[in-house]
């Protein structure tokens, strides 16, 4: 007898550990499968410092991300960068841009967060009975399962609210890309600016130092007073500080263009620019107010991710709603007790007795109202800027127009005197006053071109839509006419 239940607990033993390998097995293969793994990636400033220092325009990588856009380059280096082109470089270097995709990439990580099932677990079992029949291990083994179930379905509104988040997030993309596009456009235009003036104040100080040597010869003669040779004095002094200050803002503005484009100022030092754009006059005829608030608020990608916020609110409001309804846990388990083989299966479900889970649902109820009222605003203030930036393009235009019929006045003026001069009715002092008449004109030309350029941008950043791709209306914007749809 005690031989046979010494054989039988044996064989017993052997067959339970026989059965739990190939479960420990699944068990340990379940939870080293699929493991992500950590590889350490440490910043080091000095490394990130060298390699922006190290940015060039002659990358052959930009040549393929231009030509990827369509304009591939006929030289490289390229020998003409015109804003367009600009842009696209910011694009590609912009190190804001980088966050907001980094952003958008946490967002679209956050819904395979949030599509993720809720894993089962298992918990194992063993108990050692001090009493126990001979020829019987005195133990118990056993393992259990749980397997939640979610209902209501709380796991497809979570996904939603996380696929409008990252709308929301790749919205915010587009919305940098245009922020970056209108810093460039913006730091190009303060760039020509500062170059034409230099040329235009040049030209104006080699007039005023002529007049100066003609006032001085005129006076050492007496037939010049020294009040004409002061202000003659003054004025070429003027116009020299004048030019030393354009010098300075056209090295701070390429400065500034550097960084709109994600460089550094050597990168762009000796570059030449295509300037027809800036140099174009902006056009007379623009869509009526009704037509660009419409394209406001159809392209305004702010108000395409404020939408999408308030979407994903929307979404948590569901799923708080939905959590009033409990989740199921299935209990699966088996034991082996004294040679009896035992299977069971639980539930659980938790009772919502003492809360509904009102607290959560009050609270997204108003995070809706937040991300509505959010909205409504945006769209006011969009409303509001198109209306503001519109006005101010009318008015800038009008100077413009202004300022272009004084030029073609004072060009007149300066043929004239040439005329005279040349049959010897004018002097050498009258014909210079002329020139300084039309470059003192000229220059209040490109004060108004650049104002006008400056006030097109932004109504273009009020609309998010460059004035060329917006559809015009039936009626011009005027003082008092406005389109009503």
């Amino acid at each position: 007898m005690g031989a046979s239940g010494g054989a039988g607990k044996a064989a017993t033993g052997k067959a339970i550990r026989g059965s739990q390998r190939p479960i420990l097995a699944f068990f340990l293969l379940s939870l080293l499968s699929a493991c992500a793994t950590y590889h350490p990636q440490p910043l080091s400033p000095e490394r990130s410092a060298a390699a922006f220092q190290a940015r060039s325009l002659d990358d052959p990588k930009l040549r393929v991300f231009l030509s990827d856009y369509g304009r591939t380059p006929k030289h490289w280096p390229k020998q003409h960068w015109n804003l367009d082109d600009l842009v696209l470089v910011a694009l590609d270097e912009s190190p804001e841009l980088a966050v907001q995709r980094a952003r958008w990439q946490v967002a679209r990580a956050n819904v395979v967060t949030a599509g993720q099932r809720p894993n089962p677990s298992i918990g194992f079992l063993s108990q050692h009975h001090s009493i126990a029949p001979e020829g019987v291990l005195p133990w118990t083994l056993g393992f259990s399962f749980d397997i939640p179930i979610e209902t209501a379905g709380k796991r497809g509104d979570r996904v939603q609210g996380a696929l409008a988040l990252a709308d929301a997030a790749r919205f915010q993309v587009g919305e940098s890309a245009w922020q970056v596009r209108a810093l460039v456009r913006q730091r190009f235009l303060d760039l020509f600016a500062a170059i034409e003036q230099i040329k235009v104040l040049k030209a104006e100080t080699a007039v005023r130092r002529r007049m100066l040597k003609l006032v001085e010869q005129r006076f050492a003669v007496g037939e010049s007073s020294a009040f004409a040779v002061n202000s003659a004095q003054l004025g070429l002094q003027r116009t020299q500080m004048t030019l030393d200050a354009a010098e300075a803002r056209a090295a701070s503005a390429r400065a500034a263009l550097a960084q709109a484009l994600g460089l550094p100022v050597g990168a762009i030092a000796a570059l030449r620019f295509d300037f027809t754009d800036m140099n174009r006059p902006p056009a007379g005829q623009y869509p009526a107010l009704a037509t660009l608030e419409r394209a406001a608020l159809r392209h305004r990608l702010d108000l395409r991710a404020d939408l999408a916020r308030y979407a994903a609110a929307e979404d948590t409001l569901k799923l708080e709603i939905a959590k009033q309804y409990p989740d199921i846990h299935l209990g699966p388990g088996y034991k082996w007790e004294e040679g009896d083989n035992r299977w069971g299966l639980g539930l659980t479900i938790t009772l919502p007795i003492l809360n509904q889970n009102q607290g959560p649902i009050a609270a997204a109820k108003g995070q809706v109202a937040a991300a509505a009222a959010t909205f409504t605003a945006l769209q006011a203030r969009v409303i509001g800027q198109v209306s503001q930036s519109a006005v101010g393009y009318r008015g800038a235009l009008r100077t413009l127009q202004a300022a272009q019929a004084l030029l073609e006045v004072q060009r007149k003026n300066q043929q004239l005197l040439e005329r005279r001069y040349a049959s010897g009715e004018a002097g050498s002092l009258a014909l210079l006053g002329g020139h300084l008449a039309y470059l003192v004109a000229a220059r209040d030309r490109l004060i108004a071109s650049y104002q006008a350029q400056q006030a097109l941008g932004v109504l273009e950043n009020a609309v998010q839509q460059p004035m060329a791709l917006v559809p015009y209306g039936k009626e011009l914007l005027s003082g008092h006419a406005r389109e009503h749809s």
